[in-house]
């Protein structure tokens, strides 16, 4: 089962956010007090309130239970008129698979896969549930085996922005009860309670070994996670509130007197691998980079797309680090107390306040390259690999970038996602090259896929330029530098710049970084211009330009989207 649609009418600043389509990763971006924190608690307002509804049929009970105060939950500014005085939220379930067969089972209805819910709450606090099924008076008359039914399948965990030891022991215990609940059923444990202390201890103990792996990635120092239970003899079927969550990063210390930063990647990671036991889950995160440096940031990231696999998660940020660029629809602004998808990447900038320089403003997909030279000649054999991407290329969708030098990898990878680009790199297959690259991946900041080596054929080392044939450049080299690069010094496997090297050395000329920058912009400027290539096998080495068609496939599916 999954929650497809949301809308709220008049909840706090909130007055219109309709039918906002939620996906496995939903991203609502906007400025600070435009109402993206009140989204999500309109969404726990809503969803509590379909659970209270289904456990009590008593009106008492589900009002104190609710979630929710007139006084400070409806718009203020709407108090004093005399009708429409409610808050009015309306979820929208979908089926999938057996569940339709289950529905149909348990409440007697036969129906389609989607199932909507309106919640109503005005100044008496006691949410109304209506199912506004058309053409079907069956859901509205088991209103209360339909909430039942959903509620059993999916819930929801809400994060706030501020995140407390508390807040992460809460996430802790749900996450017990969840693993500790099929115990219930258990023969052994019914006829020997004395046994449940240590079925209880594995199951804490199968949670902290879950959680130890995650939590490295944000405290490499970390040595382990122990969740102790109280010491006591008392049973309980219900959660308790006295677990403590003991980290040993080189001392073993409680989670309550750990930073904010650590607490707060500590119910995240809790949540990232709570099993499902029994139904879905919509996890809510207010602002989830709280608290966090930007290199934990970075690792946030995959641990949140990771968590969406399993349950939908909603966030609200203002770090585009987080924006869904694959999927635009998927990130929500929200401004002036409305809702909307977004439509563009630049709106989506826009509202976060990012300032791309001038050349990135429309170029969502770059091309990393180590030099200035590189550029200038990937410029020029790229169009004659890829139609695509000589129109590209000429509409200014993407932009080929220099590092200028491979050590700068990790810096500007990591201000490229700030802007909201995406990216891929081409580095030298040397040591520099690997060194940058294991450095970038270390630091979070870029995955293995997005990065492609100057891998040829037959060089253990190689740089862009191997690739080129010698009889493009050669003359130029001998009229600029006096230099004959025809010499055995410059036929060997070596890479490129070392060949040249040994061929200027043995020729008396001297040979220095600036020389280096000097011949290779040289020979960036004899390769033709794209639209002067009739043969591109009189351009380059085809044995050895393999790793330029793997280049073109990555930018190829970047640009995929934008098509």
């Amino acid at each position: 089962m999954k929650l497809v649609e949301f809308s709220v009418t008049n909840y706090r600043s909130i007055t219109t956010a309709h039918k906002i389509k939620l996906h496995n990763l939903t991203v609502l971006v906007g400025k600070n007090n435009e109402g993206k924190s009140n989204l999500l608690r309109a969404l726990n307002v809503a969803m509590s309130a379909v659970v209270s509804y289904s456990i009590h049929d008593n009106e008492r009970m589900i009002r104190q239970r609710s979630q929710y105060k007139w006084e400070s939950d409806f718009p203020i500014q709407l108090q004093s008129r005399h009708s429409g005085l409610e808050s009015i939220f309306k979820l929208n379930f979908r089926l999938e698979g057996a569940e339709l067969n289950e529905f149909h089972s348990q409440t007697g209805i036969g129906g389609n896969e989607d199932i909507p819910i309106t919640v109503k709450i005005g100044k008496d606090n006691t949410p109304k549930i209506e199912v506004p099924k058309r053409g079907s008076s069956a859901y509205k008359k088991k209103s209360r085996e339909v909430t039942q039914f959903i509620s059993t399948r999916i819930y929801i965990n809400y994060i706030q922005a501020i995140r407390t030891d508390s807040m992460a022991i809460k996430a802790l215990q749900e996450t017990i009860w969840s693993e500790l609940r099929p115990l219930y059923s258990n023969t052994e444990y019914q006829k020997a309670l004395e046994k449940i202390n240590q079925l209880q201890q594995e199951a804490l103990d199968s949670i902290s070994a879950r959680l130890l792996e995650p939590l490295k990635v944000f405290l490499p120092n970390l040595q382990s996670v122990a969740i102790k239970q109280p010491v006591d003899n008392f049973v309980s079927r219900h959660p308790r509130s006295d677990y403590d969550v003991v980290i040993d990063d080189g001392l073993a210390t409680s989670i309550a007197n750990k930073g904010d930063g650590i607490k707060s990647l500590i119910t995240l990671a809790i949540l990232k691998n709570r099993r499902n036991i029994g139904g879905a889950s919509v996890i809510a995160i207010e602002e989830p980079e709280s608290h966090l440096h930007s290199g934990a940031i970075h690792s946030l990231v995959d641990v949140i797309q990771k968590m969406s696999e399993n349950s939908q998660v909603i966030i609200t940020t203002h770090n585009p680090l987080f924006v869904q660029q694959n999927k635009i629809s998927s990130n929500i602004i929200v401004d002036s107390g409305l809702a909307r998808a977004a439509k563009s990447i630049v709106e989506i900038r826009n509202t976060l306040g990012v300032l791309p320089s001038d050349n990135l403003q429309n170029a969502r997909n770059v091309l990393l390259v180590e030099g200035e030279d590189d550029k200038i000649t990937l410029y020029k054999l790229l169009p004659k690999y890829s139609e695509r991407i000589k129109e590209a290329l000429r509409l200014n969708q993407i932009i080929i970038k220099p590092l200028h030098g491979a050590g700068n990898l990790s810096h500007d990878a990591a201000d490229l996602k700030n802007c909201m680009c995406r990216f891929v790199v081409l580095l030298d297959n040397d040591k520099a090259g690997q060194t940058a690259a294991q450095k970038a991946i270390s630091d979070g900041v870029i995955k293995e896929s997005e990065i492609k080596f100057t891998i040829c054929n037959g060089s253990p080392e190689a740089e862009l330029e191997d690739c080129l044939r010698s009889d493009i450049y050669a003359t130029q080299i001998l009229s600029e530098f006096g230099v004959n690069i025809n010499v055995p010094e410059f036929r060997s496997n070596a890479k490129w710049s070392d060949r040249l090297k040994q061929a200027f050395l043995s020729q008396g000329s001297k040979w220095t970084d600036s020389t280096e920058k000097k011949v290779k912009l040289l020979v960036a400027n004899c390769v033709p211009e794209s639209s002067d290539i009739k043969d591109l096998d009189k351009v380059v080495i085809s044995q050895k330009a393999g790793f330029l068609s793997g280049v073109v496939t990555v930018m190829e599916a970047m640009l995929a989207d934008i098509d």
